[in-house]
């Protein structure tokens, strides 16, 4: 294979570039100088957002065109292909979504249109779906465009996974070398094939991880296998990737390093940040959106009124519709995809956004999907319309924030482990406003010191099963013992699972209070949603629910039979359904289906529920939280409304230890001027107006401190300890503060 090297860059914007048998010492950055970059044209990028490409990642890369400097950006679909418009540009992005409707929508003609672009000298940057276009035809996947000595396997489950980018990537593209953690979803497993004859290109990056959680059947493996593919199709110049670096501006070092080597350029490009006062509106991101929905997306990413928060279904059922005040739901979002979202599967969440005053915007196709539903769509002409209609709302009176329920009269008692290794606050969150439950933070001394006397049930969250059991110490964990076989309630998730099974290996002490182990794989599997299945006893438990439910797992155990324990009598609920994980390791684990996931039980006096994934992560699997509740305690706690109210302040806030947990419950989520941010679909801290950090500030909350207030964005941090204190004063322009005292005012200042 020859050795891909730069060429010079020529006077005119669309480079030639041809093969040489030297590495180009150029290569680098500094090859691009500032003479050349101030001598530069506009780089024409095209964006494909035709049938096919679709969903966030589409987003993303209209975002990122239209911001980057000295880009002019140009949506193309099927049809402009076609007619010529890769003739007047210089790179051509082909987002993730389906390469057999991408290639659909093309048609033979636009194919060849693609081929012949990259063949005559244009770039071509695609990801997941973008990098399977390429690939050669097969009978599930027919009119791939043949450009590449590759055809390709799928495997299943959408995750974080570690890449490993070789030297090859640092020589051609400035990428640099190692492992780094990038949004996988359902993408290529690309698998050598007939050599292609003006193909010239190798892999740059490899998975270095493996991940099949979607169902029990054997997939190809993905550690070791091509991630990423670059090099030369006739004098043009190709860079694709399985997996998605446009999803993280923290991997978006990728995409300027695929740019480099496509143009010879250094792009850049301005990152979102909120202003603080912006409407929050969420965009339907589900299907592909067209020429003119991409033109509306590039029009309101330059708007100073609103921030801009992509979204799809899944977002809206596990509960980013609290983050927000307005939702558009534009003429190319599918009246199923509307349905689905915002009905079927997000019909609760969807009405909780209504009554606290939040607005849904549709158009076109999804106005007609709206219309069979009467609860409260507001349907519009046009995108004119709506922007209209967003500017009227923004300018309305903000409704009255909602009232937090009383308590009962005599509320279950819950405690809840927290510490900075454990997060609780998920769970602690739903029991804190839910009327029929009290709620109270334990610290890890309390359980020695009594405090379990009083409550009727302990949560044990994730975190670290044996940071857990240290902590508490004998005299903890034994109280902790006694508690639930005298006829205490346990609940326990992840290292809370980990916590009440049985030791398995030496070192690693369990409280044993049943009959089962953690199979313990060698390596840690990672994180990922994952299905689980549940068992006959299961269903009686979880009443209504799905057979089959996804929960993000997050390297919890996998549970299997242990030995006998006296007086106790436990089911298993569920059963993994997905296969393996291995997210940040290329060394294979045990296959998880088959093994216990939920279990639950009488315990001596007591009762015990232990979900080996993590059901509080997603607002979709709340309900198997509180049916476990249920289970527990026979009271099923309320849902109570936590969304934004319009003009409140959005913040991140890290919580650390139990003063930190009690100070957002207690305070900042009790302040409607306040709007602690919870969800998953948010990136970065883009949309974040405030973050607050309640630990010692680590090297990484550093980085992530300066880029944001760069950007313009206000970090307050809370340092109650002489070391957190001077970790904390090293963060220029940050707000450091010694207690929580002043921290509603470093808000909302």
């Amino acid at each position: 294979m020859k050795i891909l090297a730069f060429a010079a860059l020529s006077a005119f914007v669309g480079c030639i570039w041809t093969n040489t048998n030297e590495v180009d010492a150029s290569l680098s950055r500094a090859r691009v100088n500032a003479e050349v970059k101030s001598s530069q044209k506009p780089l024409k990028v095209a964006v494909f957002v035709g049938a096919g490409a679709r969903n966030v990642g589409s987003f993303r890369w209209l975002e990122i065109t239209a911001r980057a400097k000295n880009v002019i950006a140009t949506p193309v679909d099927g049809e402009a292909v076609r007619a010529g418009a890769l003739d007047s540009v210089d790179v051509l992005v082909m987002p993730g979504g389906s390469s057999v409707l991408e290639a659909k929508t093309l048609g033979p003609e636009g194919r060849e249109k693609v081929r012949d672009f990259v063949r005559k000298g244009g770039g071509y940057v695609g990801t997941c779906a973008g990098c399977c276009l390429l690939m050669q035809s097969s009978k599930c996947h027919p009119n791939m465009l043949n450009m590449i000595p590759y055809t390709f396997s799928v495997c299943g489950g959408k995750t974080d996974l570690s890449i490993m980018f070789n030297r090859r990537a640092e020589e051609i593209a400035g990428i640099r070398k190692g492992t780094q953690m990038v949004r996988y979803s359902e993408g290529p497993v690309p698998v050598p094939a007939l050599p292609v004859k003006e193909a010239d290109v190798e892999v740059v990056a490899y998975y270095n991880s493996d991940i099949n959680t979607k169902s029990d059947k054997e997939r190809t493996p993905l550690a070791g296998q091509a991630a990423a593919i670059a090099g030369t199709f006739g004098k043009g110049r190709l860079f694709v990737t399985a997996v998605h670096p446009e999803s993280d501006e923290d991997d978006h070092y990728i995409l300027k390093g695929a740019f480099r080597f496509l143009t010879g350029r250094e792009l850049d490009w301005d990152y979102p940040q909120r202003k603080r006062g912006q409407l929050a509106v969420g965009f339907m991101c589900d299907d592909s959106f067209g020429v003119e929905t991409a033109k509306l997306i590039q029009r309101l990413l330059r708007e100073e009124e609103f921030d801009i928060i992509p979204f799809n279904k899944a977002d809206i059922a596990n509960g980013n519709l609290r983050n927000v005040d307005a939702v558009l739901a534009p003429a190319s979002v599918s009246a199923q995809s509307v349905a689905n979202g915002l009905y079927v599967n997000g019909i609760n969440q969807t009405k909780a956004f209504l009554q606290r005053g939040g607005r849904i915007f549709a158009w076109g196709n999804a106005a007609e999907a709206a219309r069979k539903y009467d609860i409260g769509v507001r349907c519009v002409a046009d995108a004119d319309a709506a922007l209209a209609a967003l500017r009227a709302f923004s300018a309305e009176p903000v409704p009255p924030a909602r009232a937090i329920p009383p308590k009962v009269k005599k509320p279950i008692r819950a405690g809840v482990f927290h510490n900075e290794k454990n997060s609780s606050i998920h769970i602690a969150r739903m029991l804190a406003f839910a009327p029929e439950y009290e709620l109270r933070f334990l610290a890890p001394d309390d359980y020695a010191k009594g405090a379990l006397k009083d409550l009727d049930l302990v949560i044990q969250p994730g975190g670290g099963c044996t940071s857990q059991y240290k902590a508490l110490g004998e005299k903890g964990v034994e109280a902790l013992r006694r508690f639930v076989l005298e006829g205490g309630k346990y609940y326990g998730v992840c290292a809370g699972a980990f916590l009440a099974l049985q030791q398995s290996r030496e070192n690693y002490p369990r409280l044993g209070l049943v009959p089962f182990k953690g199979d313990d794989p060698q390596h840690y599997r990672g994180k990922s949603p994952i299905a689980v299945e549940l068992t006959e006893d299961g269903k009686a438990v979880f009443e209504g629910s799905k057979d089959e439910r996804t929960v993000i797992y997050a390297g919890g155990p996998a549970a299997v039979p242990g030995e006998s324990v006296e007086d106790v009598d436990v089911k298993v609920l569920a059963k993994y359904a997905g296969r393996t994980i291995s997210v940040t390791s290329p060394e294979p684990v045990e296959p998880m289906n088959g093994k216990a996931a939920l279990i639950g039980g009488r315990v001596g006096k007591g009762k015990l529920f232990i979900s080996c994934p993590h059901p509080e992560f997603e607002e979709s699997t709340y309900d198997m939280v509180r049916s476990a509740m249920k289970y527990l305690t026979g009271v099923y706690p309320s849902e109570v409304n936590h969304g934004r109210v319009r003009g409140a302040v959005a913040v991140r806030y890290a919580s650390s230890d139990k003063a930190s947990a009690e100070f957002r419950l207690g305070t900042l989520d009790r302040d409607p001027r306040i709007h602690v941010l919870s969800g998953s679909a948010l990136p970065s801290l883009s949309h974040v107006d405030v973050v607050v950090f309640t630990d010692k500030v680590s090297n990484a909350h550093k980085r992530t401190a300066r880029r944001f207030i760069a950007r313009g964005g206000r970090v307050v941090i809370v340092a109650d300890t002489p070391e957190e204190l001077a970790a904390a004063k090293t963060v220029k322009e940050a707000v450091v503060l010694e207690s929580y005292d002043g921290v509603i005012d470093a808000i909302l200042k």
